[in-house]
Order: structure tokens, then sequence, then C-alpha cells
């Protein structure tokens, strides 16, 4: 093979995958208004292929399952892999700068954007109704999001950063007074007296305040 057909090749092979790609993006788009629209029981691959405009076929060639579309929608438009990477990337990164990242994270992407409040408040009142969607929230969102935040605590426990905490109730801590405010301040509409970035430091020293070791109890060395 010529080196212009090897790079003419080369050149069909990504066109190819930026096609996937972008149907793929295209049927997690779709998927999304439906799956906001309708909640997850309700919703049918047939719908959600005409949102998408291909034909009902074509989704199960990306996406085996509607369970399986529907778990990509989730990552997709939450935190949840965003905070998987950035525990594993941050993994010997101090305390104060994890957890007031993964918080600030987790707020712009849910607390800032209307449009995500909106199919928060839509997808939880499905979870109340349908056991099927609450396993799938909550082995494959919450608990992959929990997990990572806990292998994080577990290897600072292990430095002495933190105090010996329990990983997984000290992560499951920490998710909940970030969500708490999530949904006290925009699903029940009582926002704090504060600006976000206030709230997320005050959050976050009145963790730390709990699990991080103090300089005395770290032999004198320096703040985390």
């Amino acid at each position: 093979m010529s080196r212009g057909a090897r790079t003419a090749e080369r050149s069909a092979v990504r066109a190819r995958g930026r096609k996937a790609a972008d149907r793929r993006h295209q049927i997690l788009e779709a998927a999304f208004r439906v799956f906001s629209r309708k909640g997850f029981t309700a919703a049918t691959n047939r719908e959600i292929a005409e949102a998408a405009g291909i034909t009902p076929g074509l989704i199960y060639w990306y996406f085996p399952t509607k369970e399986a579309l529907f778990l990509e929608t989730v990552y997709a438009k939450s935190p949840v892999l965003a905070v998987v990477r950035l525990t594993d990337e941050l993994l010997e990164a101090p305390p104060r700068t994890v957890f007031h990242q993964v918080a600030s994270m987790i707020f712009a992407h849910i607390y800032e954007q209307p449009r995500m409040i909106a199919t928060l408040r839509f997808l939880l009142a499905e979870a109340l109704r349908a056991p099927a969607v609450r396993r799938l929230f909550r082995e494959h969102a919450l608990r992959r999001g929990l997990d990572a935040l806990a292998r994080y605590i577990a290897h600072q426990v292990d430095r002495g950063t933190l105090r010996p905490v329990d990983p997984q109730m000290a992560g499951r801590l920490f998710l909940g007074m970030v969500m708490s405010q999530v949904l006290l301040g925009r699903l029940l509409e009582f926002p704090p007296a504060v600006p976000t970035k206030v709230l997320v430091d005050e959050l976050v020293e009145t963790y730390l305040r709990g699990v991080l070791r103090t300089p005395d109890e770290r032999g004198g060395r320096g703040r985390s």
C-alpha cells in the first residue's frame, strides 16, 4: 500500500470515529430531553429515536438496552464522571484542595444550571416511584461517585493527613452536606443568604474541622 493510500485510510478511519462519536452524542442529547420530560419508565426508545432523528434500531447499535442508555445519559449530564476523574487525578493533593474542587464542581454543574435543576426534580420524583430507576441511580451514579471519593479519603488516612475515619462514611457525609444544600437552595427554593462561593468555603471548612488532622496530630506539619 502506498503512503498516500495509507494516509487516506487513516483519514477515513478518523472520519468514521468522529461520525460515531457525533451520533452517540446526538442520541444522548435526545435521550436527556425525553427522559427529562417523561421519566425513565414512560420513555421509549422509539420516542428517543424520533427526537434524535434516527431509526429506533440504530439506538441499539450504540446502547443495547434502555437501562444502558439511561445510565450513559446520567453519566453525561451529571458530575459523577468528573468527580471520579478529579479524585483519581488529585490522589496526592491536599484534602482542602480536593474537597473544595468536588463541592465547587457539583454546585457549578447542578446548582447554577436551571435546566439541570428541573431535570433533577423530575428524575428524583421518578426514582421515588420506580424501583428500577432508584436502583440505577443508587448503584451506578451515587455509588460510583461515593466510591471514588472514598478511595481518596482512604489514601489520605493512610498518609496521616486525615483522621482514621471510615472512608465510605466520611465520603457519604461530605456528599450529603453538598447535596443537601442543592436540595434546600434549588428544589425547596430556600437558598442561603450568601454567595455560592462563600457557602462552598464554609461547607468545606466545617467538614475539614471534623476529619482533618491538626498540625499537632501530624507532628507539626503545615496546613493541608
